[in-house]
């Protein structure tokens, strides 16, 4: 049994990735060894093969690199220019797996290519919306591998304030203003100290001072390198629970413009497939 479909080939990005790497290094050799203006002035040589100004500046990335990059940049195609001839008079070149590579990556770049030019101007907005819905259908995709705790915290420059503020929060003063007041901790002084959901290896000395806690209790001075905390117990989640979506909203929001990608690029070959003669041959998988 004949049966037709598609024949796009969605390799691993890893054998994309070695291809390129060949003809990266072959696309910057060939060019190094074409034929220039007498005028251009010649950076580097190895044998007949030259580096010009004119080829460096297309070649190095940036505008703004000092007299050491540069200098750094031709010293590696002056090494690969090395290795390439030397690869040439090896018959490196004639190998047939080497070919093989050189072709792949041609044709995956080629591909990549098209990709780009043809979704160029079809960006893929994901709202906040989608973002909520994506993670309500799917909370099972984003459950806790570990124990987690959420605490408040409020740092502070020595044991001894540490021990007053103690006192403070012990008589009934409000954390959160106490922490936003005097909290030398920058990112979370005007949370009120709250440090989120954070597992053992995140704050480790932050989490020992939980460890004994309920929820709502407040620790006694804690050292760290950064001075003295004081830390309060706010919830607990076990493994297996689902993460809050706040903070797995990012990588929500990269899955979705993943999938959507997909997705437009299975439209494309579906609809492709009705312009292009294509088959598969059942009968080599009976």
């Amino acid at each position: 049994m004949i049966c037709w479909n598609n024949c796009y080939d969605r390799r691993p990005m890893t054998n994309w990735r070695t291809g390129v790497g060949v003809l990266s290094l072959v696309t910057l050799l060939v060019s190094s060894c074409e034929s220039t203006d007498q005028t251009d002035p010649v950076v580097a040589r190895v044998d007949d093969a030259t580096l010009t100004v004119t080829t460096l500046a297309d070649q190095i990335p940036g505008t703004d690199l000092g007299s050491q990059e540069r200098r750094a940049y031709v010293e590696r195609w002056l090494q690969q220019e090395i290795l390439y001839q030397e690869a040439l008079d090896q018959g490196v070149a004639e190998n047939a797996f080497v070919r093989r590579l050189i072709e792949q990556a041609t044709r995956d770049l080629v591909v990549a290519a098209y990709i780009d030019e043809t979704f160029e101007n079809a960006s893929i907005d994901v709202t906040d919306q989608d973002v909520g819905n994506q993670f309500h259908l799917n909370s099972d995709r984003y459950t806790r591998d570990e124990p987690e705790i959420r605490a408040q915290h409020i740092l502070v420059g020595s044991q001894r304030d540490a021990n007053s503020l103690r006192q403070a929060l012990q008589r009934g003063e409000s954390f959160e203003e106490k922490a936003r007041d005097i909290s030398l901790d920058l990112d979370t002084h005007a949370l009120g100290g709250d440090l989120g959901f954070f597992t053992a290896d995140a704050h480790p000395e932050l989490w020992e001072a939980c460890a004994n806690l309920s929820v709502g209790q407040i620790s006694h001075p804690v050292s760290s390198e950064r001075g003295y905390h004081i830390v309060r117990l706010v919830e607990r989640k076990e493994p297996g629970t689902v993460k809050e979506l706040g903070d797995v909203a990012e990588r929500v929001r990269i899955e979705l413009i993943r999938e959507r990608h997909l997705q437009r690029l299975d439209d494309l070959i579906t609809r492709l497939k009705d312009e292009h003669s294509w088959q598969i041959d059942e009968t080599h998988f009976e």
